[in-house]
């Protein structure tokens, strides 16, 4: 403590303490020695020689026997000393012959022959004989309170001594070491520029002693100039950011002193410059310097100092950090946007491929059965929509990013919106297997007010999200309402029982194109702006989502939104919401009958004009069509319309400028704008151009009909009950369940009307009841993913074939084998068996290579290895010489000519993918390969070339099953088929198959 209260002292306090201190030790050494006058000793002397002529006289008037005049004599003496406060004499037997003042009172016995500083004895003699003795009692000489000390003559002369000598050298020493300071060397007008100076600026000694500090660094560590002379430079935290080590490092260091500039500059008396070195402030804020050492030259040409400049960057060092920091957020975005474009490309093109497949599908006539046609219509249908949502998706993350969500608070009801969230996603939730359910766990209003719309797009989200990533397990959604003094909310909980998520995974996972990791992503596909999107929704109802997960088990998103009751609102109880019936638009099947009205129809698209036309002609209305706005405008002066639909971007004339004219005009009629500008006031800018309505495109059937009614005065006609019933018996007749047993026979679609596809569709009854029977082994021993591998086998190939009664089978077996249902697995296996034994081979009969079932189930029994396991057989493999001789055409081609480009783009890929199937095979990467055959398989059927799809299939699986030989004759047989393909369309080809 002392010692920090010497160090904030200045020079000059500091030298005349040490010279006093000394001063204060030299007199009590004095003291000590008996040099130094003692007080209470020459005062004791004195009372003791009055004592001495008190008795000399006492003993005359003894001798005398004059009692009375040494009594006088004695009150003579007390009176004239104030020391002396009483006094007596005594005989030797202890009278009293006389006593002077308040004696008896006061006197303390004493032992015999000593005396103290305020009592003393002294005897009387008569002759040689003690007659008695004097006593006289006198003042304390010592104070006996807390403050005597104070009061001792060495104490207050060391006290008097050091003050005085304090102020005397302090005044002489600031007089001499003006004379002695090196900073007074500097004259005040250098010194005043020093001072004035932005960057810091120290003057050391040889000993890194500080000799000047300007203003600036005085500042700066928030001190005087003064009181930084003497101070040695490494009193000051510094950090050598030049050299590796940690801060914490550097400050243990025993040789860290050595790695400073200033250092460096003294032993090597050579300037040091653009070292950085941060300093620990008071505030415990750190600064980092850019330091200069500059040596100060002594006469022998060493260094006799150094000049230290201070120039701090720490500015400039944040901004560095803040550069840096942006730089790596600027990557990290760039890498977000790859992913991201990398996933939208895989988005897009899964519905797409789906639409482009079953057009193709339909184009070449495979759905000639109604219920074939329609299923892949519905598979057209949602797959578009699915594209749709995707697209609204990234407009809606577009619209929350720029902060223009709009939403909107009318009295919904909430419950019946999850419920039918919940309806809607069983049927994806019954696709996995798994299951799902809607649970009420409080009573609450039948109507809150909230936006229904957002809400519902963030419970599919939510649903939707945890049903992809649950394998296995269920699904639950439950609903909470709660009243607080701070507000009513609505909380539905989505749990699932999923892959999970860590902490990391959960804390990232609203953020937008996040997905747990990017395996989630090739595993699960998906954007990862779903959950972003909700979140934000959730936000501008008033509301949060949050979650709590963990790997392995499942996930809980909890949404909790502000939502009063609607005005007169009841509420509902727990068996209410439960048993409360969600009402579906299907249930009525409504139509519309539309008066007799023409409708003009303005797009550059042929596509959208084409199918607006199919539409309201199918409802009995008249239409017309324009290709741009100036041809619409003049259909529109030259005929009467009752409607007029116009797209708005179009060549020559826009629709914006062709309304207006229309306007300008006077033409009044109804002009409903389709466009596909579904961004934040594209309606309003529609509206005010002159539009009468507005419709984003895709055009949505029903709400176009809906549009046109209202503009129109058509009246709903809605089909009875009996029809509809009509219509599904109808429906359910031509739909065959599990549960019937047929008897008809099963025949290969490919086999109608041509026998070029005799020999594939042998060669696969051939695989198939060789892979019948390794089914029911792959069963028997319980080998579940042999099992899959087989029926996931089967599920392609069989409709690749035309046996598209085996699809669903295979897929329930492929299910059920990798949930390791025995029981279903059981019922597949034996209806795959019916199936097979249906097979009708009468179409095949007419080919010297044809066979009966029998006779194919002995051939693949006999191929079966010993292992149990398939094998690639080599003859199901050779090519007759027929086949050698005749070329390989696409049915595609036959059917539709112009989609010639597609296929030679498909043989161009096709010899790629050969050479790279060859380097697979020959590095052993069957996983690779099997890959490279899966998609062989898949696009050369999708483009009419049928006769790869039974070797693709055969090399896959040999690949699958690492089978080096039989996937070497597979490709063998492959490379054997490219070179047969020829694209052009043989005479007469297409002509039969038209007809």
């Amino acid at each position: 403590m002392l010692g920090k209260l010497f160090s904030k002292q200045s020079v000059k306090s500091r030298l005349a303490l040490g010279l006093v201190s000394i001063l204060v030790c030299v007199c009590i050494g004095a003291s000590f020695l008996g040099l130094f006058p003692d007080k209470y000793s020459a005062i004791l002397a004195g009372r003791a020689a009055i004592a001495e002529v008190v008795a000399v006289n006492s003993t005359v008037f003894i001798t005398r026997s004059d009692i009375r005049r040494m009594e006088a004599n004695m009150q003579i003496l007390v009176s004239r000393n104030e020391e002396i406060m009483s006094a007596a004499v005594r005989t030797i037997e202890g009278k009293a012959e006389a006593i002077i003042g308040d004696h008896e009172a006061q006197w303390q016995d004493m032992e015999e022959g000593y005396s103290t500083e305020s009592q003393i004895v002294v005897p009387i003699w008569e002759g040689d004989k003690q007659w008695g003795h004097i006593e006289l009692r006198f003042s304390p000489i010592k104070r006996q309170d807390m403050w005597a000390f104070f009061f001792e003559p060495l104490t207050q002369f060391i006290m008097f001594v050091s003050l005085f000598c304090f102020l005397f050298f302090k005044f002489y020493l600031g007089k001499m070491l003006k004379q002695l300071d090196p900073s007074q060397a500097i004259p005040d007008r250098v010194r005043s520029a020093l001072d004035t100076m932005a960057e810091g600026l120290l003057v050391l000694d040889i000993k890194q002693n500080i000799v000047l500090a300007n203003e600036a660094f005085s500042e700066l560590v928030g001190e005087v100039p003064e009181k930084l002379l003497g101070v040695n430079i490494a009193h000051f935290p510094w950090d050598n950011t030049d050299n590796l080590q940690s801060a914490s490092e550097s400050l243990m260091s025993s040789d860290k002193a050595d790695g400073y500039p200033w250092t460096r500059a003294i032993k090597s008396s050579t300037v040091q410059m653009n070292h950085m070195l941060r300093l620990q402030l008071k505030d415990k804020s750190n600064h980092t310097f850019m330091v200069n050492c500059s040596p100060v030259l002594g006469p022998n040409g060493k260094a006799a100092g150094v000049m230290v400049s201070f120039d701090d960057i720490t500015e400039l060092e944040e901004k560095e950090i803040e550069l840096r920091r942006s730089k790596e957020e600027a990557e990290a975005a760039n890498r977000a946007k790859s992913d991201f474009l990398a996933n939208m490309s895989h988005e897009i093109r899964t519905p797409m491929n789906a639409i482009l497949g079953f057009t193709e599908v339909l184009i070449r006539g495979a759905g000639n059965k109604p219920q074939d046609s329609k299923k892949y219509l519905s598979t057209i249908s949602s797959s578009g929509k699915h594209l749709l949502d995707l697209i609204n998706d990234i407009l809606d993350l577009s619209k929350v990013e720029a902060g223009h969500v709009e939403v909107e608070h009318l009295p919904s009801p909430a419950h019946q919106v999850a419920q039918e969230v919940v309806k809607i996603m069983a049927v994806k939730a019954q696709e996995k297997g798994i299951s799902i359910e809607f649970k009420a766990l409080d009573e609450m209003p039948e109507f809150v007010l909230t936006d229904p719309a957002r809400l519902r797009q963030i419970l599919t989200n939510l649903v939707g999200n945890a049903i992809k990533f649950t394998e296995q397990g269920s699904v639950t959604v439950t609903v909470r309402y709660l009243t607080k003094s701070t507000g009513n909310s609505l909380v539905f909980e989505v749990q699932d029982t999923g892959i999970g998520m860590n902490e990391a995974q959960a804390n990232a996972v609203f953020n937008p194109f996040v997905q747990a990791d990017s395996s989630i992503t090739r595993r699960f596909g998906g954007t990862g702006l779903g959950l972003t999107i909700s979140k934000r929704f959730a936000e501008a109802l008033g509301g949060d989502i949050r979650v709590t997960s963990e790997p392995g088990k499942g996930s809980n998103f909890i949404v909790e939104l502000h939502a009063s009751p609607a005005l007169g609102a009841k509420m509902l109880s727990i068996e209410q919401i439960m048993t409360e019936q969600v009402v579906e638009s299907a249930n009525q099947s409504s139509q519309w009958a539309f008066p007799d009205a023409s409708v003009l129809v303005v797009d550059d698209g042929d596509e959208n004009r084409d199918l607006i036309k199919v539409v309201l002609s199918d409802v009995g209305l008249r239409v017309d069509t324009a290709v741009n706005g100036k041809d619409g405008l003049d259909k529109v002066l030259a005929a009467d319309y009752d409607v007029v639909l116009m797209d708005v971007q179009m060549p020559e004339m826009d629709g914006y400028t062709a309304v207006r004219l229309m306007r300008e005009q006077g033409i009044n009629i109804p002009v409903i704008a389709l466009t596909a500008h579904a961004m934040k006031g594209a309606e309003s800018d529609c509206l005010a151009a002159g539009y009468s309505g507005y419709m984003a495109k895709p055009i949505d059937i029903d709400a176009l009909l809906n549009l046109l009614a209202g503009e129109l005065d058509a009246k709903v006609v809605t089909a009875s009950s009996s029809s509809q019933n009509e219509s599904l018996e109808q429906m359910d007749d031509d739909i065959p369940t599990v549960s019937v047993v047929h008897t008809t026979a099963i025949r290969s679609s490919l086999s109608a009307g041509s026998g070029k596809y005799r020999d594939l569709i042998q060669r696969f009854i051939l695989r198939l009841n060789t892979q019948v029977k390794d089914i029911e082994k792959a069963s028997a021993s319980s080998d579940y993913q042999t099992l899959e591998d087989l029926a996931h086998w089967l599920k392609g190939s069989a409709g690749s074939v035309g046996f598209h009664v085996f699809t669903e089978p295979a897929e329930r077996l492929e299910e059920a084998a990798r949930q390791q249902d025995s029981a279903i697995i059981s019922a597949a296996i034996e209806e795959i068996k019916s199936l097979v034994s249906r097979i009708d081979l009468a179409e095949q009969e007419e080919s010297k290579h044809a066979m009966l079932p029998s006779e194919l189930a002995k051939s693949s029994e006999a191929r079966s290895d010993s292992s149990g396991k398939a094998s690639v057989d080599s003859e199901s493999l050779k090519i007759s010489d027929n086949q050698k001789e005749s070329p390989i055409y696409s049915s595609l081609l036959q059917s539709t000519p112009k989609l010639r480009p597609m296929a030679e783009k498909f043989v161009l890929r096709l010899s790629e993918k050969l050479s790279l199937m060859g380097d697979a095979l020959e590095q052993g990467e069957f996983e690779t390969l099997a890959d490279l055959a899966h998609w062989l398989k898949g696009s050369a059927g999708t483009l009419g070339f049928n006769d790869f799809t039974e070797p693709s299939a055969d090399l896959e699986l040999a690949a699958q099953a690492h089978e080096r030989d039989s996937a070497m004759r597979c490709l063998s047989a492959l490379r054997s088929l490219e070179k047969r393909i020829e694209l052009s369309v043989p005479e007469g080809r297409l002509d039969s198959s038209a007809g």
